[in-house]
């Protein structure tokens, strides 16, 4: 891994922050997850402009200004040109910006081709519109689906509404329409990438019932694109397998990315 802490690369297992600092008492910082697609980071603006309205939200601003951000992101990533493709995090506090770099492990091309499994989890996210550190929430709901053999959670609020998945955001298809919601969410950097790639997505939110009998699910999120979910709560979705809506949107997407269609 390659870190740099205020544009200064730093051995990993040297790098540290000071442990009376807000952001590692409290979790007082906001964060972003990038990644490279042929070795050119995807929407890094965008993803940087929510890093930033993200601090905003929670009250406090940076010291380090969204371009000097900018940069050092782009600098940190000319030490990483070993990796043909790379994850990049973003951290910001008041007093700091860290980004650290991995090498990207994509996902098995079975989860593409078959689908992944997903189960409900009861909560949903405070300040939905924050990416913030601290959420160990979130973490919880994600550890929850692995110890259920599943991929991610669906978070379901107290109306029994569906709003996202621990770390993704989710769609459905019904009646060849493509559907998801705008309410109490974080608006995901791939999933604003679907929704203008479809031009026609609805808002109109469903609830939890309703979402196993749809046609069609997928989630979205930065490392993965689009994954279908062909299993909710051991229900099948559909026919239980990826369904041609959902084909059609990763394909699009897939050539936006990388050129060409790869699944």
């Amino acid at each position: 891994m390659v870190i740099s802490i205020n544009g200064k690369i730093v051995d990993e297992k040297k790098a540290c922050v000071s442990v009376t600092s807000e952001s590692y008492l409290f979790g007082y910082a906001v964060f972003e997850t990038i990644r490279t697609f042929n070795k050119k980071v995807f929407r890094l603006d965008d993803h940087l402009a929510r890093l930033y309205v993200s601090a905003d939200i929670i009250g406090f601003k940076p010291k380090t200004d969204f371009k000097k951000t900018y940069e050092i992101v782009v600098k940190t990533l000319e030490h990483c040109t070993q990796w043909k493709e790379a994850k990049i995090r973003v951290i910001l506090s008041p007093e700091d910006v860290i980004v650290m770099v991995d090498k990207l492990k994509e996902k098995p091309k079975k989860m593409y081709t078959e689908g992944v499994k997903c189960v409900s989890f009861h909560g949903k996210r405070n300040l939905p519109h924050a990416k913030r550190l601290a959420d160990a929430f979130l973490y919880v709901a994600k550890k929850y689906a692995e110890s259920c053999g599943a991929y991610e959670s669906i978070l379901v609020d107290e109306k029994t509404y569906v709003r996202e998945c621990s770390y993704a955001n989710i769609f459905w298809v019904n009646g060849g329409e493509l559907y998801s919601t705008n309410k109490e969410i974080l608006f995901g950097i791939t999933r604003e990438t679907i929704v203008e790639l479809d031009g026609n997505c609805n808002f109109e939110g469903i609830k939890f019932k309703s979402l196993l009998n749809a046609d069609e699910v997928f989630i979205t999120q930065t490392t993965s694109g689009i994954l279908p979910v062909t299993q909710i709560n051991g229900q099948k979705i559909g026919d239980g397998k990826p369904g041609p809506y959902t084909k059609k949107l990763m394909k699009k997407f897939e050539k936006l990315v990388w050129g060409k269609a790869k699944y």
